[in-house]
């Protein structure tokens, strides 16, 4: 699967214009999605962020991050 995401900034509310994109291929998997999710975040300015998870329907946590 290609998945892409964008990020728009606006001068008055973030302190600068612009944008960021990140696009991949082969995102397979449920981890694959959130190494994505967490690189996006920190490409886009939120630097602390160390891992994203997410809970499947049977309750088993996964996350992205060490």
């Amino acid at each position: 699967m290609r998945v892409s995401i964008d990020f728009y900034m606006d001068k008055e509310e973030d302190g600068m214009s612009g944008s960021v994109s990140l696009n991949r291929d082969e995102i397979n998997t449920l981890e694959d999605l959130l190494y994505m999710f967490q690189d996006a975040a920190i490409a886009s300015g939120y630097t602390y962020v160390q891992s994203i998870g997410a809970t499947k329907s049977g309750g088993e946590e996964v996350w992205s991050g060490f």
